[in-house]
């Protein structure tokens, strides 16, 4: 819960979704205008206002109250339903035509959310997960190599940037989770790669919402996000930093889901 007390820096730092996970999701995963789409882990609405900018019906699942506020406040209308709710407890009622969670799977219990969103989707239907990865160790750059620095003063236990792996790009692993129970079919992956312009304060802004940075004692997170802020300037005030989105993409199979409301 982090990100819910730290809501108005999260909404301030964290970067839009690109574009093309929303075009694969109308191309292939059927958004449209007046599909009922399931958004799990909502938080601030990254997500949701591209949803409900195809015209989507958007029943959206988020545990934090500060961060629904912001969810609700710049995406309210009668489009969107907001339930305050751990997922994994919610009372929903299907079906829905598409399931989707951004930046949000991993905080579910892996054994049974799958069954519980399968149960919530339509046959037919689809289910559609993504994250952005904050880097790309196949585009090392000089901001990226200055910045190991300061995570081995202040993180050391940390793996430096080139041999870092993320855990998004553990391809066997969401592939196993996503086709468990037999709900969902053959798993797509889609990787996009963009690149985020950081300014000093808005290299200090999405730091602040990483759970490690975070976690440090007052002192040394303000020495981290100062010397990282400090980087940022030595190098012109403005640096590209690469980003990867990883978007997996699976088609409801099976039988039909339980008509009644489904609850944790």
């Amino acid at each position: 819960m982090s990100f819910n007390a730290g809501a108005s820096v999260y909404h301030r730092g964290r970067p839009p979704y690109p574009g093309e996970v929303f075009t694969i999701l109308a191309e292939r995963c059927g958004l449209r205008p007046g599909v009922r789409v399931l958004e799990i882990g909502a938080g601030n609405g990254l997500a949701t206002g591209s949803l409900l900018a195809a015209g989507a019906h958007v029943v959206a699942v988020e545990p934090g109250e500060h961060l629904a506020a912001i969810l609700t406040a710049e995406h309210g209308g009668d489009r969107l339903d907001v339930t305050i709710s751990d997922f994994e407890t919610a009372a929903l009622t299907g079906p829905f035509d598409l399931a989707v969670a951004a930046t949000a799977l991993h905080w579910l219990d892996p054994v049974t959310s799958t069954g519980k969103i399968g149960e919530l989707v339509r046959p037919g239907g689809w289910l559609a997960v993504w994250w952005t990865d904050f880097g790309d160790v196949e585009r090392p750059t000089v901001f990226r190599d200055r910045l190991d620095a300061v995570y081995r003063d202040l993180l050391p236990a940390e793996a430096g940037y080139r041999q870092s792996r993320s855990y998004m790009l553990d391809t066997d692993r969401w592939r196993r989770q996503l086709t468990s129970g037999g709900w969902f079919g053959d798993v797509t992956v889609d990787v996009i790669s963009w690149q985020q312009v950081l300014t000093p304060q808005s290299a200090r802004d999405l730091w602040s919402t990483f759970p490690n940075i975070a976690e440090l004692s007052p002192g040394d997170r303000e020495q981290f996000l100062s010397r990282l802020a400090g980087l940022v300037d030595d190098l012109g005030g403005r640096v590209e930093d690469p980003r990867l989105t990883v978007v997996y993409t699976a088609a409801r199979s099976g039988e039909p889901a339980p008509s009644a409301a489904i609850h944790g």
